[in-house]
């Protein structure tokens, strides 16, 4: 019975962040940071492509798939149609790595002209990019500041 509620307690652990795993953040290049990205639910792929079109942008900061510094968490929290109109609010959860210190969370709605999927993605799409450049962009030169 024990082995079953730590098999429980595990998967629950590992579910919170995807169930991907996290080495050593990057201490030997002070002068970047390496940040990944987790795109959670619908719309994962606009979800990523818009939060790293944010980041190109941004010399300091490198993407990683592990061992980064920070992970962002995006995820659409709202995506409803109204007319010819969709509309649609994405939340970014930025976290320090390996811990999942919850550095700060970044949200925005936007609207875009359209119904179909691809207006839902390219909502999804452009505010996680805008949220990237904006709001998120204080907080990772905050944490770079931090780890330098």
């Amino acid at each position: 019975m024990k082995l079953a509620h730590a098999i429980a307690g595990l998967q629950v652990v590992l579910g919170a962040c995807g169930g991907h795993h996290h080495g050593a953040a990057r201490t030997d290049d002070p002068r970047h940071l390496y940040v990944e990205i987790a795109a959670e639910g619908s719309h994962d792929d606009a979800l990523s492509d818009g939060a790293a079109r944010g980041l190109a942008g941004m010399s300091f900061v490198r993407p990683a798939d592990h061992n980064g510094d920070v992970e962002l968490q995006v995820e659409v929290s709202r995506m409803d149609t109204t007319g010819n109109t969709t509309v649609c609010s994405v939340k970014i959860l930025v976290l320090r790595l390996p811990s999942h210190d919850l550095l700060g969370i970044a949200d925005g709605s936007a609207h875009v002209r359209g119904t179909n999927g691809t207006a839902r993605d390219d909502c999804a799409a452009g505010v996680s990019a805008t949220l990237v450049r904006g709001k998120v962009r204080t907080l990772l030169r905050r944490r770079l500041d931090d780890k330098r």
